[in-house]
């Protein structure tokens, strides 16, 4: 399973300067509690507001002024536009992706980048309310331009926004009205005009953010085969997309909270194959990572509080490293005193200079955003998705804490079965006795 080299890079550099790629949990229910099933699209997502994306692939070759102005003049018509300026914040969000993603891939000049961030300057001055989203997608246009040479398309990223998935919120049930919905926004945004003009790049990304926006939920077994019904009549509808929608399918049957993970074996840092499977009966925290990553190391004093919390207990660290470079991550461990058993996850990559993100373990998994953290419990099976900081200790806690208490009821109740087994015989062998001394007489 091939994951597209573009889009992961996207997302990938995303998730390194902290952006997220799906939104929060349900908070757009209706005045009477329930579950809207029709999606809340952006106005900016469904028409064709600007130049189509393939005509800035040009190889890098620099921007003609012809092309810039036609494009800065589309920009323009779609900030200005009623349907923007009625929720500007979300609209002009959703433009801006879609600006960024058409100059990210020529050669942009200096002048032409001074008139665009000019351009933003004026816009955040008229929208004061809106400057903080204004600066930071002038700040990354900026950062694409310079550090990524080719760009997939950033559908994906505004229609993952809170009101085109919904779920429901930590411990409340996935009701068959959240599925309506989160079926029904599927479809409308694999139906938009900028999925479609190139199915395969434009919809990769929505159709992993809505296996993501599952991800903090868990649906039964029911609702799980409707989903896969419903992906397995996209695969007729959208060939193209068969492969990816495959690993959207293997993410809702396998990688979902209530599903037994799918087991993991390879060789850690030293060269020694292990297996997931080997750590049933501890609760184990699978950390995907790399040393690349800044939100990764920020992790790491976490998880060395993790390993002097719960040494000598039922508990176990297991990373995926997502490193070009064996000795980085050798070097790392050592460095920052991370003295847990790591799947180097890069040597199938063996021309990745800095970063390996598709390694077998990774795609199995549908990870494409780093760090990604799945806690199992003692049977294998998957508790929580993304657990960070001190929320991952916590889940990690209770989780041995309910061990330990269905451990010590099984216990007692195993205790009090053979009592009751001893008691049974005694006074079976007291009633025997009686018997026999009876027929003596």
């Amino acid at each position: 399973m091939r994951r597209n080299l573009t889009t992961i890079g996207a997302v990938i550099v995303a998730f390194g300067l902290g952006f997220v790629l799906y939104g929060s949990t349900g908070s757009s229910d209706s005045s009477d509690g329930s579950v809207s099933p029709e999606p809340d699209i952006p106005a900016a997502a469904m028409g064709s507001w600007f130049p189509p994306a393939e005509q800035y692939d040009n190889g890098g070759e620099p921007l003609s002024e012809e092309s810039f102005d036609e494009l800065m003049s589309a920009l323009d018509v779609a900030m200005t536009a009623d349907e923007t300026l009625e929720d500007f914040e979300r609209e002009a969000d959703f433009h801006l992706w879609n600006f960024i993603r058409r100059l990210s891939v020529p050669e942009v000049s200096e002048e032409q980048q001074e008139r665009t961030a000019a351009y933003l300057d004026a816009l955040a001055e008229e929208h004061p309310d809106s400057r903080e989203t204004i600066e930071r997608k002038g700040d990354m246009l900026t950062f694409y331009a310079a550090a990524m040479p080719t760009m997939s398309p950033f559908v994906g990223y505004a229609l993952s926004a809170p009101g085109v998935y919904e779920r429901p919120g930590e411990g409340e049930p996935f009701t068959e009205a959240h599925m309506d919905r989160m079926l029904a926004g599927l479809d409308a945004v694999l139906a938009l005009p900028e999925a479609t003009a190139d199915f395969e790049r434009g919809a990769r990304v929505s159709l992993f953010n809505f296996a993501y926006s599952l991800q903090p939920t868990s649906i039964d077994e029911e609702q799980t085969a409707r989903m896969v019904t419903h992906l397995e009549e996209l695969k007729g509808a959208y060939p193209g997309a068969a492969e990816t929608l495959g690993e959207v399918q293997f993410m809702v049957e396998h990688l979902l909270p209530g599903r037994v993970a799918p087991n993991i074996t390879g060789k850690d840092t030293e060269g020694v194959e292990f297996a997931l499977e080997d750590y049933r009966g501890n609760i184990v925290a699978v950390i995907f990572s790399g040393q690349w990553c800044g939100p990764c190391r920020g992790e790491y004093p976490y998880q060395r509080a993790m390993l002097k919390l719960f040494e000598d207990r039922d508990v176990a660290l297991l990373g995926v490293n997502s490193d070009a470079k064996l000795e980085t991550i050798v070097e790392a461990k050592k460095e920052e005193g991370l003295h847990y058993r790591t799947w180097w996850d890069g040597h199938s990559q063996p021309d990745a200079e800095v970063t390996a993100t598709e390694g077998p373990i990774a795609t199995e998994w549908g990870v494409f955003g780093w760090p990604t953290i799945f806690v199992l419990d003692e049977e294998g099976v998957i508790r929580h998705v993304d657990k960070r900081g001190g929320a991952l200790i916590e889940a990690v806690d209770k989780l041995l804490m309910e061990k330990s208490r269905r451990e010590y009821r099984e216990q007692a109740e195993a205790k009090a079965a053979a009592e009751t087994d001893e008691a049974d015989s005694e006074t079976d062998k007291a009633t025997s006795e009686a018997d026999e001394a009876a027929g003596r007489l």
